[in-house]
């Protein structure tokens, strides 16, 4: 089959890669639409040490496994794959699994393929009424509602999101719905012109003051340097919600040569929150509904034998996310 190879750093488009082969529990998804975006980009050029075919989020088509229910069947699914045993899977926390696998991250292949082997209890169902377009975010969404949920809204807070790329633009939706005054700060002129369009508040990042005055601060950036900036927006006693993988883990101790101050959490006794994964149901349920706009994050449509060309389009600033069509 032709899929897209990461290896060393490079990534190769090969036309005669090995068909996954479904283990146990397992079913084989003809992919009909994948994601890129800035992780894609990051996991191919090694910087999560990951090897092999990049890709998280997909849609497709059950071919074999999954059992009759699901049988021919268009799916999505959790990228997230747990061992079902240790500690943590049998108290409820799979997410956290001693020995988590991710695909197109950690340890499995994923999606820039023509075909993917994923777990069957990862899977759900795509309503017809849902098109591959749209329910290819259904993880993204799922993180996004995650990341409200960790959250204790309370009053009418001050909440600024961090981060212009899709998982930044997805939360934001989902936190204006709540009873806050919600602002998303950026770089792009055309992704802040898609807040405008939703009717959300919105600067340039370097724009804004730095008053320490907001109860939240949600970073989707994913650089050491939202986390800086969020220090420095938050109250004393606020919360920081970091959402997105740190494309550069240099957080160090206090005042560390390259590494991030995390002196100021102590001195403002900021609470710092971790957030990761979320419900793909619940994520393709909010798509249904039409209670977010995931159609204005499609930059640009590519086909799998572009190859490279994908990453490349992927990683460039102005693009939120690529759509590819095996």
């Amino acid at each position: 089959m032709r899929a897209l190879v990461a290896e060393r750093g490079a990534a190769r488009l090969e036309r005669r890669h090995p068909v996954p082969a479904a283990r146990e529990g397992e079913a084989i998804l003809r992919v009909t639409r994948a994601a890129a975006s800035r992780l894609e980009v990051e996991a191919a050029s090694g910087l999560f040490g990951f090897t092999g075919v990049p890709g998280c989020d997909g849609v497709g088509v059950v071919e074999t496994g999954g059992g009759r229910k699901l049988a021919g069947k268009r799916v999505v699914f959790s990228p997230v794959v747990s061992c079902g045993r240790c500690a943590l899977c049998t108290r409820g926390l799979p997410v956290h699994c001693r020995k988590r696998e991710v695909t197109g991250l950690l340890g499995r292949d994923g999606v820039l393929a023509e075909r993917v082997a994923v777990p069957t209890r990862n899977l759900v169902e795509v309503p017809e009424n849902v098109d591959d377009d749209r329910a290819v975010f259904a993880h993204a969404v799922g993180a996004a509602l995650q990341a409200s949920r960790q959250l204790r809204i309370e009053g009418k807070p001050y909440i600024t999101v961090l981060g212009d790329g899709h998982l930044g633009l997805i939360t934001v939706q989902i936190l204006a719905r709540l009873n806050a005054s919600v602002r998303l700060l950026g770089r792009f002129s055309e992704k802040l012109a898609l807040c405008e369009k939703w009717g959300v508040k919105h600067r340039h990042i370097d724009d804004v003051g730095r008053r320490a005055d907001q109860d939240i601060v949600v970073d989707c950036t994913g650089a050491p340097d939202g986390l800086e900036l969020a220090m420095r927006l938050v109250r004393p006693r606020g919360k920081i919600l970091l959402k997105s993988l740190m494309s550069q883990p240099t957080l160090q101790g206090a005042g560390a040569v390259g590494g991030v101050d995390l002196s100021p959490l102590v001195a403002s006794e900021v609470e710092l929150i971790g957030s990761f994964g979320g419900s793909v149901a619940d994520g393709l349920r909010l798509i249904e509904q039409g209670r977010v706009d995931v159609v204005s994050l499609i930059t640009r449509r590519m086909r799998l034998d572009d190859g490279p060309a994908i990453l490349r389009a992927a990683g460039s600033p102005e693009s939120i996310r690529v759509l590819v069509t095996p």
